[in-house]
């Protein structure tokens, strides 16, 4: 017995928790603190009442309803729990704002000091701004904002009041019809449908501030006409007699012992297509060799063909011989066409003519995200024109936002001013990477506002809400490379994760460079942009980077491209809009 006395007696009695149980009690306590704080104003209690006096009288009542909340801020960062208000930006905010307020009011014995200490030495105006100004710097450390950010939110905010209160008065005189900047002479709107458009967000805005739809705001919106685009003026394509060349194929392949026979001829406004059935046990890869032989017996104007083996859904071979001149297609004849005008989608664009003649529509809600690659002036800036004013004339500032990246500075500027624009156009490449970060943060609020109502994507919650409730946001970027070598780590992780994530939030992209190597094109960004569009470039190897298989080095440039659709491996040949 005596010796386990004294082992016990020797035996230290200690307690050892972790860090991370140090950092939950601490937390725990910081919360309780913050709750008996709130219930002190119950006036319930001998201790929290005298509590809850003593700190009125140093602090006053304003400050000290507010103090809990930079109790609970801290208890959030001491267990590391991922929000947004467990940012150290949040707590110094905060902190600095309680201050300011005590300063302020300066009802309590504390608050009386501050103010009369900087009064003392600014004077009461003086002291007054003072405060004021730390209260903002507070409030914009706290939300991580820039001042401009804030100060047309409130311009937006007080002019939304303004053109309500205006509407409510009665003997108001209708207001002076002026023109939209940015449109056409007939596109004009009133004073209060500018609302937005007057005060242009900056390129990178913190916090998404949503737009109430027109029917609450203005009046309903004026599609623009397709009246503004001009016809189709130029002269009809001289593809040199038809039937000669389809006797020259014929007899071509049979000297070098291929029996085909040209059934079918497409004539399109760049290339006539001849479609050939060839003989069983014919292999097409002997067809596809003989490219050069058959541009020489054609006396092909570009000097080259391309050969489609097989034309996708049809068990013919496709051979397509460059016109002699070419016939330009005008956006308008595309916009007016049957597919485009019954289509229903508000972000449907007009592609161009494919080899037959067709016009060709794609839907950027369905592709989810676009890569155009091409060499110089071979047409990637005229196509991404031709998107735009797509997209223009059938959607609303309420059903579209748009964000342009123009490093160049010259093609996309020209739409500064209109109001589906989010921001001016952005021509420095530093102010690119702001944007990315603004749309994976308006992804992410997108996404909890789905699960709040449970919707799975865009469509979804417009349907719920009975009206265009979220605008889509399409970003655009002209050349890719210049922002790459910016910053080719965030840049790539950025577009990576948009365009894995942002599809059912109606966020898209518009990707155009026209430098077509895989420094550039990084596999991250090819692997999730399925929809890809090439112009001409200089080699194969270019061709090979942007869709995946060569083509691309034979066609004509001026708009003449290869697009591969999301659903479909071999790509489809359009003269594109212009």
């Amino acid at each position: 017995m005596s010796r386990k006395r004294s082992f016990l007696g020797r035996k230290n009695f200690k307690v050892k928790l972790k860090k991370t149980t140090v950092s939950s009690l601490t937390a725990i306590l910081l919360f309780a603190v913050a709750g008996l704080t709130w219930i002190s104003f119950l006036h319930q209690g001998i201790l929290l009442t005298r509590v809850n006096q003593l700190l009125v009288s140093q602090l006053g009542l304003i400050p000290v309803f507010f103090l809990p909340f930079p109790l609970i801020i801290g208890a959030l960062m001491i267990t590391k729990i991922k929000s947004t208000l467990s940012e150290p930006h949040v707590f110094v905010g905060s902190l600095v704002v309680i201050i300011a307020t005590i300063g302020l009011v300066h009802t309590g014995s504390i608050g009386r000091q501050i103010w009369d200490n900087i009064r003392l030495f600014l004077s009461t105006p003086g002291a007054f701004l003072f405060l004021t100004a730390g209260f903002g710097i507070g409030f914009i450390i706290m939300l991580n904002i820039p001042f401009e950010d804030v100060l047309n939110f409130l311009i937006r905010f007080f002019s939304q009041i303004a053109s309500a209160l205006s509407r409510q008065k009665p003997d108001v005189a209708p207001p002076q019809m002026i023109k939209v900047s940015g449109m056409t002479s007939s596109t004009s709107a009133s004073a209060p449908q500018l609302t937005k458009s007057e005060t242009p967000k900056t390129s990178a805005p913190s916090e998404y501030v949503p737009t109430p739809p027109a029917s609450a705001t203005s009046a309903p919106w004026r599609y623009p006409p397709l009246s503004l685009l001009s016809e189709n003026i130029s002269g009809k394509a001289d593809r040199g007699n038809v039937n000669v060349n389809a006797s020259t194929i014929e007899k071509t392949l049979e000297a070098f012992g291929i029996i085909a026979k040209v059934v079918e001829v497409n004539l399109g406004p760049a290339v006539t297509q001849y479609a050939l059935e060839v003989a069983i046990g014919t292999k097409l890869s002997k067809i596809s060799a003989l490219g050069s032989d058959l541009a020489l017996a054609l006396a092909a104007p570009t000097g080259q063909i391309r050969i489609e083996a097989p034309i996708p859904g049809r068990s013919l071979v496709g051979i397509e011989l460059p016109n002699r001149s070419p016939e330009f297609v005008s956006l308008r004849k595309v916009l007016e066409s049957d597919p485009m005008k019954h289509h229903k989608s508000k972000i449907a664009v007009a592609m161009g003519l494919d080899v037959s003649g067709a016009p060709v529509i794609a839907d950027i809600d369905r592709m989810p995200h676009i890569l155009i690659a091409g060499a110089t002036g071979s047409g990637k800036s005229v196509c991404i024109n031709a998107f735009i004013a797509s997209m223009l004339f059938r959607a609303s500032p309420q059903e579209l936002n748009l964000i342009m990246v123009d490093p160049k500075r010259v093609e996309l500027t020209g739409f500064n001013g209109i109001p589906h624009l989010l921001s001016p156009v952005i021509v420095e490449p530093e102010k690119v990477l702001s944007a990315l970060k603004w749309a994976m943060a308006e992804m992410d609020r997108r996404y909890r506002l789905f699960a709040e109502v449970g919707v799975r994507n865009l469509e979804g919650y417009n349907e719920l809400s009975g009206f265009q409730a979220m605008p889509y946001i399409i970003i655009i970027i002209d050349e890719l490379a210049d922002i790459m070598l910016f910053a080719p780590v965030e840049v790539e992780d950025a577009i990576t994760r948009i365009a894995q994530m942002a599809r059912a939030t109606g966020i898209h992209l518009v990707i155009s460079t026209q430098r077509p190597s895989v420094d550039i094109i990084t596999g991250l960004i090819k692997a999730n942009i399925p929809a890809r569009i090439a112009f001409a470039v200089s080699s194969m190897i270019d061709s090979r980077v942007i869709i995946d298989q060569p083509g691309a080095e034979k066609l004509l440039g001026r708009g003449d491209m290869l697009y591969i659709p999301p659903d479909q491996a071999k790509p489809l040949r359009i003269q594109g809009a212009f």
